[in-house]
């Protein structure tokens, strides 16, 4: 069973350590930490069966929110986890102000982008040279239609 709830501090190194499995420039514990500290960001952390599944993460700028971090433990992606958990962090920044919602995917991240279309994104532009190691570009996507 997929349950998902607030980040808090205890979930924090299991977080860097799913960052450190999944990415070339990981966050740190400590980036986890200062994050959860700050008013105007909230995030939100997926257990299976009582073990950190992922976490993703918002700021909040007036009525719009940019989504920081999006994650799911390689060994469980494909259950619907990423998408429960951004349809529970968005419900939150809609609590908060948010009336849309920003995002950056490197633009060969084809299972991101199916997702992020199934939660109401759309296409806005391209940032070239965005990511590093390995170098890529960034899609830029948001919900809305008034960008």
């Amino acid at each position: 069973m997929i349950t998902v709830r607030r980040m808090r501090e205890e979930d924090v190194e299991a977080a860097a350590a799913i960052e450190r499995a999944l990415f070339t420039m990981p966050w740190s514990a400590q980036s986890f930490r200062e994050s959860l500290a700050l008013a105007d960001a909230i995030y939100c952390a997926a257990f299976e069966d009582g073990t950190l599944a992922g976490y993703c993460g918002l700021r909040l700028s007036f009525d719009e929110a940019e989504i920081t971090n999006v994650a799911v433990a390689a060994e469980k992606q494909g259950r619907g986890i990423g998408k429960k958990m951004l349809t529970e962090l968005m419900a939150l920044g809609r609590q908060a102000g948010a009336e849309r919602f920003t995002l950056e995917v490197r633009t060969g991240n084809r299972p991101a982008i199916a997702l992020y279309r199934s939660l109401g994104f759309e296409d806005a532009g391209i940032r070239p040279g965005f990511y590093e190691k390995p170098a890529e570009d960034a899609l830029i996507m948001w919900t809305g239609r008034d960008r």
